[in-house]
């Protein structure tokens, strides 16, 4: 047998490179050479090229359970499933190495304890914070309670009053602290607080931050308010509820000159004040008392007690003075708005705003008597709108509106005031509130106009009139100026503007809500009305909470609260079994909410909100009793009380029975033809483009 011949040398094998060639692949040279098995043949590769190893990717040290038992490759970074797990949406579980497991640990543990040291640390640091945080605000209220103190001496020793006028004659703090203390009685009165000497500087600069550039009436002696009310001798508390009211509620319902007021209230004369008008503006301020303020913990006041002292004043007084007095109709107005506070509405009703007549024609005082009189009429166009009533007629239906009233100047300020301290915090700024005033007092008279349509005065309602009305309403808010015009919530407008433009949406959609419930519209002229509606509900209830962001609803007139459920009633109404109607419903009770603190009619409404609920098939909140208490709490006499009737709701039966048979056959040439003879956009894609709070 002949001997085995040698084998030659594979082309792959001549060309692989030796130990000490250079490295040309990277710090760890090519995979070259045979994968798969040598050979004559080169490893099954007859043209002699190499074969390469497949770059597997990312291999984890720790494989999952699921690569484990397919000895597959395994991608995985724990606690992330690998690539292998979810494309077969296996559960990827990994279970750590015996031998790496504990030294893992370990240093797990370690960096537990150092988080957990930190931590510590960074708790201690808290403590302490926190710790010296309440030792200064405890420092700081206990400064304030003792400055109340200071204020209340010197109020009743009379102090307050040189204070201030030694501040407007140009002297120093320091010179008043001086003189204060050279006053042997009021030496040992103060002796008796600890750091009252301390704190004497602060209280001249209270006194003279909270008058000065202000028409606020000087601080009185109790003897001084002696000849006003009764009901209480404290000049701070009359101080502060005046404030509250000028803060909150002229600006809303501005009834007379608040400087001619306060002129008058300095001086102790009776020419543009009375004992009457000062008990009835007390007994509506006392709504918006807080009564967790320094100034209620000194004196134990309660907010209800205090409302009643002054307003059976207020009866008491205004019953001996001829009611044609100027101060005498505006206390029947002020204490109109104080009883409709109290949810006693149908006794206002027919007490107080009857009695609004200016009798006295022949009085020289003009300008008090024109903006008595607009703003009457303002409140009765109010309250008949919100409860759909026939309106009295306007004493003077074709009087220029504000003509002989000043409107504001640089200095009207106003600051956002709940209790005292707040002058001292919160910058002022320009108040603009006669000029709101004078635009809301043009707004009533068109919503006069309005509900005078709805009641037959001017025979069947017609498409021409009511299309003439909106052009009216669209054609006051193009007029209004650049102060009045911004909502936005980034330019802080102040509250009586945003009330303004809650008045406004309200109107329309009272305005257009009756012919939408007519049965008479259809096709596109119906979807139009709902349109207008839905935009105009949606608008308002937008401005509602930007108020309610700024400045919260506790602060809210009842005129607010009836349009808030107003504007909620036509979004519900619309998509009762829409999940935005609950949502509606939840928030309109919210904003009532917030005003029942301080003002009772808000919870009747609350009642007849939910009742509206009820019959529209709505479901009520699961957590209803612990937002607004028991739902059936208030009796048929509570409900006349709030509302003078049963329901806040338009009574429809009534009003369709006054639409012309016709308007919806003549609605949409005739608002085309409007639209043409004052072109402008068409409203419904305007309306359609509107976005809620609620998302809907």
């Amino acid at each position: 047998m002949a001997a085995y011949r040698a084998i030659a040398p594979s082309k792959q094998a001549e060309n692989l490179p030796s130990s000490s060639s250079s490295n040309q692949g990277g710090p760890f040279g090519d995979f070259g050479g045979d994968v798969g098995g040598g050979g004559a043949s080169g490893g099954g590769n007859g043209d002699g090229r190499q074969r390469r190893r497949r770059n597997t990717g990312q291999v984890s040290q720790i494989a999952c359970l699921e690569c484990r038992r397919a000895r597959a490759k395994c991608d995985g970074n724990r606690p992330d499933p690998c690539s292998r797990c979810q494309s077969r949406n296996s559960a990827c579980i990994y279970e750590p190495h015996t031998k790496t497991h504990k030294d893992d640990l370990l240093r797990e543990i370690d960096a537990l304890r150092a988080e957990k040291a930190d931590l510590e640390h960074g708790q201690k640091d808290l403590e302490l914070t926190t710790k010296g945080l309440a030792e200064h605000n405890e420092g700081l209220k206990k400064d304030s309670d003792d400055q109340s103190i200071i204020l209340d001496i010197l109020s009743n020793d009379g102090h307050d009053r040189e204070i201030v006028r030694r501040l407007r004659n140009g002297e120093s703090r320091q010179s008043i602290a001086d003189w204060l203390l050279s006053q042997p009685a009021l030496r040992d009165h103060m002796n008796s607080i600890p750091g009252s000497q301390r704190s004497l500087l602060d209280v001249v600069g209270r006194v003279e931050s909270l008058y000065e550039d202000r028409n606020d009436p000087l601080p009185s002696s109790s003897d001084f308010i002696k000849q006003w009310t009764t009901v209480t001798r404290s000049p701070s508390v009359i101080g502060h509820l005046f404030v509250l009211y000028f803060t909150w509620v002229h600006p809303v319902h501005m009834l007379f000159s608040e400087v001619e007021f306060k002129e008058s209230f300095n001086n102790g004369d009776r020419a543009y004040c009375s004992p009457s008008l000062v008990n009835a503006i007390c007994a509506m301020a006392c709504h918006l008392l807080d009564n967790r303020g320094p100034e209620a913990r000194n004196r134990d006041l309660d907010a209800g007690q205090l409302r009643e002292g002054f307003m059976r004043e207020a009866r008491a007084g205004v019953s001996t003075e001829p009611y044609t007095l100027m101060t005498s109709i505006q206390t029947f107005a002020v204490m109109y708005l104080a009883e409709l506070s109290s949810g006693k509405a149908r006794s206002a009703s027919g007490r107080s705003i009857r009695n609004l007549s200016l009798g006295d024609s022949n009085s020289k005082r003009v300008r008090p008597r024109t903006l008595l009189s607009l703003n009457s009429l303002t409140n009765r166009s109010a309250w008949s709108g919100i409860t759909y009533q026939k309106p009295f007629a306007p004493e003077s239906p074709r009087v220029e509106v504000f003509l002989n009233v000043r409107l504001d100047k640089d200095a009207d300020q106003w600051r956002y005031y709940r209790q005292q301290g707040d002058e001292l915090e919160v910058p002022s700024r320009p108040s603009f509130a006669i000029l709101c005033a004078y635009h809301q007092a043009k707004l009533f008279r068109i919503v006069h106009n309005n509900i005078n349509i709805y009641c037959g005065v001017r025979g069947k309602v017609t498409a021409v009139a009511v299309i003439e009305c909106y052009k009216r309403y669209t054609n006051w808010l193009a007029d209004l100026p650049s102060e009045l015009t911004s909502v936005d919530g980034d330019d802080q407008p102040l509250p009586h503007i945003l009330c303004l433009h809650i008045q406004y949406h309200t109107a329309l959609v009272q305005l257009f809500t009756p012919l939408l419930l007519s049965g008479q519209f259809s096709g596109s002229a119906l979807e139009e009305l709902q349109n207008m509606i839905g935009f105009h509900a949606r608008s308002g209830l937008n401005i509602v909470d930007q108020s309610k962001r700024l400045y919260s609803c506790r602060y809210h007139m009842p005129l607010m609260s009836f349009c808030t459920i107003h504007l909620g009633h036509a979004l519900i109404n619309q998509s009762t079994s829409q999940p935005p109607a609950a949502q509606t419903l939840e928030y309109c009770l919210d904003v009532l909410q917030q005003g029942r603190s301080g003002f009772d009619i808000c919870g009747p409404l609350q009642h007849m909100f939910c009742e509206t609920a009820k019959n529209l098939d709505i479901p009520l909140p699961e957590d209803i009793e612990e937002r607004i208490g028991p739902v059936n709490r208030y009796s048929v006499d509570d409900l006349l009380d709030a509302c003078t009737r049963l329901s806040y709701v338009q009574p429809t039966d009534e009003i369709v029975r006054y639409i012309d048979s016709r308007i919806g056959r003549d609605w949409l040439d005739d608002w085309r033809r409007s639209q043409s003879q004052s072109p402008g956009q068409s409203t419904s894609g305007k309306y359609l483009q509107i976005n809620s709070i609620l998302n809907d």
